[in-house]
């Protein structure tokens, strides 16, 4: 039996329902039909919530936004904003009463910012983002992600605790025409090992962390080493910054498209040919809301707030993710209906904040350590609202006048009375997942 025979039987099994809600997805075509399936299925999940969870049953009654059966969404607004402490808190009473019903499997958040917060997902949650999933490929890149060729850069303790990535793992590798490379581990010797199955095995589509391919790029770079060049790359899992962007489609000689996604929700936006992200709203509603929790306009930064629509087995309702994004404008010239961001700007904690409430953008930072070439990698940790800490890997030495220039820099938007600690150190460590934190800011907000 061919490959190809194999697939098409594997997929009659098993993407019957993917298949079912990606055909709904894509009748979507006109913005009057795609809000009144925001608002049918929205009314369903609040109606469930309302019904089978306890911690949502108590919130609404206090709002009134049900009554006999039927939902006010005039009232949604005042439902509160879920976050991380409140979902450890009240996590039995976020569960669905019937989720044994429902082929619920555990899942957790990456917990790069502290403790990993205990989702509960089911079948149907995987149906839906997996039709998200090929919406995005299919309807605004124009790919059959399924059937092309493709390297995923992406980071995996387990493979390394196990050596390999298993016979399931090889399996789904040969099934979804894909070459995985682990970017938990990127000693030199890995990425020129990578760069050589890159160039051999020629995909159509690489898709990986933004970091992962940023280093690989940069390390091509550095040794002028050869590097085939895909006709897509995706960058996801972490916060695309200009310059990151800028070197791999350097070395890569191909536009890169941001993709916006989160292990607590999955695909949130994917980027089009316009450089506009597309929120995926008819399967995580989002909103975009400044420090007063009122709606931003065109252009303005805010947080994004989530509610997953088909996770019936742990609503996530007005879920505060920790990301902040600048809203786009509402008709992008692709002809494709979703509303846009303009641009993700990272985590919360990616920000830095000052005694008076003043929010810096990470980006400032990262900005002022690209481009040397004695820095190979760094990290900019906020500890207090007048103590920096910058941890430096150097390639030989570093110049005295550039620690000075950085520090001055630091020092000319955080403060004066800023301190501004230097470690250099051997290797920054990446997050369980396989990150890197550029920037991250240890100061609580309340």
């Amino acid at each position: 039996m061919t490959k190809k025979k194999i697939k098409n039987l594997i997929s009659s099994i098993r993407r019957t329902h993917v298949k079912r809600e990606y055909e709904k997805l894509v009748c979507i075509s006109e913005k009057d039909k795609l809000d009144q399936f925001i608002e049918q299925n929205l009314k369903k999940i609040l109606l469930h919530a309302y019904n089978h969870c306890p911690y949502y049953n108590q919130i609404f009654d206090q709002i009134g936004i049900i009554q006999d059966d039927q939902v006010n969404l005039s009232l949604f607004n005042e439902i509160p904003l879920l976050t991380k402490d409140i979902m450890r808190k009240h996590h039995s009473d976020l569960i669905s009463d019937d989720v044994n019903t429902r082929e619920s499997f555990s899942n957790s958040s990456g917990g790069s910012t502290g403790e990993p917060v205990r989702l509960i997902q089911d079948r149907q949650y995987l149906n839906w983002n997996q039709a998200t999933f090929l919406y995005y490929y299919g309807e605004i890149l124009g790919i059959d992600e399924p059937n092309v060729k493709k390297v995923i850069v992406w980071g995996s303790e387990r493979d390394l605790f196990r050596g390999s990535i298993g016979l399931k793992g090889k399996f789904n590798n040969w099934y979804n025409n894909s070459i995985f490379l682990n970017s938990f581990k990127l000693a030199p010797n890995d990425i020129e090992k990578y760069l050589s199955i890159i160039n051999n095995y020629k995909p159509y589509l690489i898709r990986g962390y933004a970091g992962s391919l940023y280093e690989i790029s940069l390390f091509a770079e550095r040794n002028h080493l050869e590097v085939f060049s895909p006709e897509v790359i995706v960058s996801a899992a972490e916060t695309l910054h200009t310059d990151m962007r800028e070197q791999i489609e350097k070395v890569f000689r191909k536009k890169v498209f941001n993709f916006y996604g989160s292990r607590e929700v999955s695909c949130l936006a994917g980027e089009c040919s316009h450089g506009a992200l597309h929120s995926f709203q008819f399967w995580n509603y989002q909103e975009l809301l400044d420090l007063n929790n009122n709606p931003v306009s065109f252009g303005e930064e805010g947080r994004v707030i989530v509610t997953n629509l088909f996770n019936y087995s742990m609503p996530l309702i007005r879920y505060e993710i920790g990301d902040m994004a600048v809203l786009g404008n509402t008709h992008c010239p692709c002809g494709n209906i979703l509303p846009t961001y303009e641009k993700i700007t990272g985590r919360i904690t990616d920000h830095f904040v000052k005694k008076d409430g003043t929010i810096i953008h990470g980006e400032y930072f990262t900005h002022l350590f690209y481009f040397i070439d004695e820095i190979e990698k760094f990290q900019v940790i906020q500890e207090d609202y007048n103590l920096i800490r910058i941890e430096v890997v150097v390639n030989g030495e570093l110049p005295v006048i550039c620690q000075q220039d950085i520090t001055e820099k630091i020092k000319l938007i955080m403060g004066l009375e800023c301190e501004i600690i230097w470690d250099y150190v051997d290797e920054i460590p990446k997050t369980a997942t396989g990150k890197y934190i550029y920037t991250q800011s240890l100061v609580r907000r309340d």
